[in-house]
């Protein structure tokens, strides 16, 4: 991301949300993605979070509002939705993508039938718990995942409160941020609604930062951080 430049509303200082960057991916993060865009411009933002495909990263792709079921746009260019680093889970589409060995080891994988998108009161528990098995097979497949290998994305907040409702949402992303923390890794969430939403700002205090997307007619998309524990929000820069 286009952050090495990035400039200040009032006297923040560049060094101090540098440093924070640099401790977010040192001791794992959880990130919310907000702004009302499409669904291209999310994927856009997905595909850089997720990581550079030349860096060795095991990335978990979980989709709740998936309205194409193909994962490949959402992931950076030329990483294989079925290669052996990347789990997918897509709730909408009924599809799954698990690599090889961990079908054929000691993981025990949910029915196929509990993956499909039916609005059931057990449905975002079950994904919570597919989202903690991938992260469970890579921790151990690895013998032990480094800072910033795990990456995973969730798409997104905003269906998912609309079915479960903003406790449940609420519920499920304290369960999986702890998770992701516990392995150093970096999830991002998007709840594609205004940053000055209602439910953007009862979700925000359990990430450590907001990327604000906006995308204006015949330009780049566009980001801006706000990192609550310096108080710091950044001009806009290229995505």
């Amino acid at each position: 991301m286009s952050l090495e430049r990035a400039t200040f509303r009032g006297d923040s200082s560049a060094d101090e949300f540098h440093a924070a960057l640099k401790r977010f991916k040192s001791e794992g993060c959880n990130l919310l993605v907000t702004g009302p865009v499409s669904e291209d411009v999310s994927e856009h933002a997905t595909r850089t979070l997720l990581g550079s495909p030349d860096a060795d990263r095991k990335r978990v792709v979980a989709l709740a509002d998936s309205r194409t079921g193909n994962v490949s746009t959402r992931l950076p260019p030329g990483v294989d939705p079925d290669g052996p680093d990347v789990w997918v889970i897509d709730q909408q589409t009924h599809q799954r993508s698990v690599p090889k060995h961990a079908r054929s080891g000691d993981f025990e994988l949910p029915s196929e039938t509990e993956v499909g998108g039916v609005a059931d009161d057990d449905a975002l528990d079950r994904l919570r718990e597919e989202i903690v098995l991938a992260i469970d097979y890579f921790e151990d497949w690895t013998g032990g995942l480094e800072s910033a290998d795990l990456r995973l994305s969730v798409s997104s907040l905003d269906r998912l409160a609309h079915v479960h409702g903003p406790s449940e949402v609420a519920r499920f992303v304290r369960a999986v941020g702890a998770m992701v923390r516990g392995v150093h890794g970096m999830a991002h969430y998007h709840l594609p609604r205004p940053d000055d939403d209602e439910l953007v700002e009862r979700l925000s205090p359990l990430f450590d930062a907001r990327i604000e997307l906006r995308k204006r007619d015949g330009l780049p998309t566009e980001q801006r951080w706000h990192v609550p524990e310096h108080d710091q929000t950044t001009d806009w820069v290229r995505l």
